[in-house]
């Protein structure tokens, strides 16, 4: 894969481009929105990571591309697998997408499985924080991560071509990677080629390594796009493979399980734009995947394989009537899962569901108006012959917002959502030991929908400096938790699933600062804060939620040098669940230096980041992994990106 992606781009080197700079950003449109809005018009709680900051911050997984922007963490059970968390919620409640559409793997099913989406290869990471659960299911009632790319072409490219080639290495990990994009036009037709390669070693932290962490992952897709002047249909194929060690505690051999993962995907896009009347787009797209991992052990032994297909279906009508304008739309689903060996911890099972949406906005001058509603309907039936019970139901979710530009440079966002989430088989039917999380897991079939109410308040504001503050509450009625108890069954603590009600709320916030602005020069300081808090209304705190944050960044300009200096204080986290240990307090300071290059034929930029400069003890404490997988130590990260 490295030599075939480093021959195309030399050959697209040879070819010859106009410049581009890719320091500049183009205005950031949210595709996961149902408008496709900019960033500062999305009623929702949106995020976006794009350009050099997306780049900057990619790490080993998705879960670490993200875990430092505000309002989000990530689980990480070692660096391969780090699945995102908004908010303190994560797993079956945060909806992992590409391109819209779900990423088909079994994550959210534990920690120790990774994501089987590569954000290498993504033009931008969104956010959408809080219920998502109008265009993307029950699933998506803690918020949704979409990955956005390029793998099937849209539109056609201002230059004909572009292309992308990223090589870069680590101190800690000993990380060496490389990822490739190619996107050309040839007459109506588009095509997208992009191939990524990755291996790391066990994990430098402070006192010594993490046992077990080193990694191994490369893939790429292919795709390719009719495109004429009122739409688009596309096709793409993508394929990930990823073989991780599980971190432990002491070097043992023998009791060294790897994952050995495999994705396969098919994509299929389409969409009609007429152009005229009150039909403004008609959509489609449908998504197959197969996923497959087997969990090895020490001597090389398969003790259990993991596989699940799915496949989706999504049709939308985007539209506009006498100022209204909103999409209505089906989505169908079916999810097919199998555990076979020795960690068969939840029976395979058959997922079936549907819903309809539609989701409508109204400006009103200077104040936008937002509702939507969607109905879904899902059943999930386990492997015939093991006496569990089907079950079937039907949930309800509608959301309310608005926007209201109070003046210039300063608008307020509300929104209050009432959703509604079916248990997942897991949560149903688990019974059985599960040795990565040291945890004996016990479903509980009784268990009701759960429900969820609201509130978002957002404020935005731009002049002397800009900042942004969200003030959020989630009440949740059955709210689906996994419990200890004082039971031990094959030598592990027995965790039955239960439901209470439960309140999540809490911050987050950022202004910046510019303190010098002048002609090919600046210096801007950014502030930052985050906090939840999460608690049982029977009492006690919630698993796994992240401490109170703050952040200070300053950040230099000057030409074509950028440099970043950044201090994270992550304070204590002594509001713990049951059974859960603490987590000390800690503070994380990094630098990272960059320059772009313009070239003949494109842009060139190089970067150096130090992370962890301290080389202190970081332990993570949305991580069940954490008493003995702390975060990296003391690391440099060097690199060089071409962009045509």
């Amino acid at each position: 894969m490295r030599c075939v992606v480093t021959g195309l781009l030399a050959c697209v080197l040879l070819l010859g481009a106009p410049c581009t700079s890719s320091g500049q950003l183009d205005e950031l449109v949210v595709t996961s929105s149902p408008f496709r809005s900019s960033v500062d018009d999305v009623v929702q709680p949106v995020s976006v990571l794009a350009g050099d900051a997306l780049h900057l911050a990619s790490g080993s997984s998705l879960g670490e591309t993200l875990a430092h922007q505000p309002g989000l963490t990530a689980t990480y059970f070692g660096p391969s697998a780090s699945r995102p968390m908004i908010r303190g919620l994560g797993g079956q409640r945060v909806q992992v997408l590409e391109d819209g559409m779900a990423a088909f793997d079994v994550s959210a099913l534990s920690e120790d499985h990774a994501v089987g989406i590569e954000d290498a290869v993504a033009r931008q990471l969104e956010v959408l924080k809080g219920p998502a659960t109008l265009l993307y299911g029950n699933g998506a009632v803690g918020g949704a991560v979409n990955t956005v790319t390029r793998r099937i072409p849209e539109s056609r490219l201002a230059n004909g071509y572009a292309a992308s080639l990223e090589e870069k290495a680590d101190s800690a990990s000993r990380l060496r990677a490389l990822v490739g994009t190619l996107d050309g036009d040839v007459a109506d037709f588009g095509v997208h080629l992009d191939g990524f390669d990755r291996h790391s070693q066990d994990v430098s932290i402070p006192g010594g390594r993490m046992w077990n962490s080193a990694s191994r992952s490369r893939g790429g897709s292919l795709g390719g796009s009719w495109i004429g002047d009122a739409g688009f249909i596309g096709l793409s194929v993508s394929r990930f493979d990823d073989h991780y060690g599980i971190p432990q505690a002491m070097n043992d051999p023998a009791d060294a399980t790897h994952i050995d993962m495999r994705q396969d995907r098919v994509a299929l896009r389409a969409a009609l734009m007429p152009g005229d009347g009150a039909v403004d787009a008609l959509r489609v797209a449908a998504t197959h995947g197969d996923y497959a991992h087997a969990e090895l052990a020490g001597d090389g032994t398969v003790g259990t394989r993991f596989t699940q297909t799915g496949d989706e279906l999504r049709l939308s009508l985007d539209h506009h009537v006498a100022g209204l304008k909103g999409t209505v739309g089906l989505q169908l689903r079916q999810v097919d899962f199998a555990a076979r060996g020795t960690e068969r911890f939840v029976p395979a099972s058959q997922t079936r569901g549907g819903g309809v949406f539609a989701f409508e906005q109204y400006p009103l001058g200077a104040l936008t108006l937002e509702g939507g509603l969607r109905v879904e309907r899902q059943s999930l039936a386990p492997e015939a012959g093991n006496g569990l019970p089907a079950r079937r139901g039907t949930t309800t979710s509608g959301a309310i917002g608005a926007l209201w530009h109070a003046k210039p440079g300063l608008s307020l966002a509300v929104n209050l959502t009432r959703s509604e989430r079916l248990p997942s088989a897991i949560e149903f039917y688990a019974g059985g030991a599960h040795e990565a999380t040291r945890q004996y897991l016990v479903g509980n079939a009784a268990l009701a929908p759960e429900k969820a109410s609201s509130l978002d308040i957002g404020l935005r504001g731009t002049g002397l400096f800009t900042w942004s503050l969200a003030v959020y509450r989630n009440a949740f009625d059955n709210f689906i938790f996994l419990a200890p108890t004082a039971a031990l069954n094959d030598g592990l603590q027995v965790f039955e699933y239960r439901q209470g009600r439960a309140t999540l709320e809490g911050f987050e916030g950022q202004a910046e600062a510019p303190l010098l602005d002048d002609v090919g020069r600046s210096l801007t300081l950014r502030l930052s804060a985050d906090a939840v808090r999460g608690r049982l209304a029977s009492g006690g705190d919630l698993p796994q939620i992240p401490p109170l944050r703050l952040g200070v960044e300053l950040q230099a300009r000057r030409g074509d040098w950028s440099a970043e200096v950044s201090v994270w204080e992550h304070l204590r986290q002594s509001r713990v669940a049951p059974y859960e240990s603490g987590t000390a307090g800690h503070t994380l300071a990094g630098i990272s230096l960059s320059r772009h290059w313009q070239l003949e034929r494109g842009t060139l930029m190089g970067f150096v980041n130090a992370d962890n400069l301290g080389n202190v003890v970081a332990r993570r404490h949305s991580s069940p992994l954490k008493d003995i997988a702390p975060l990296p130590g003391r690391s440099v990260t060097v690199g060089l990106r071409l962009e045509l």
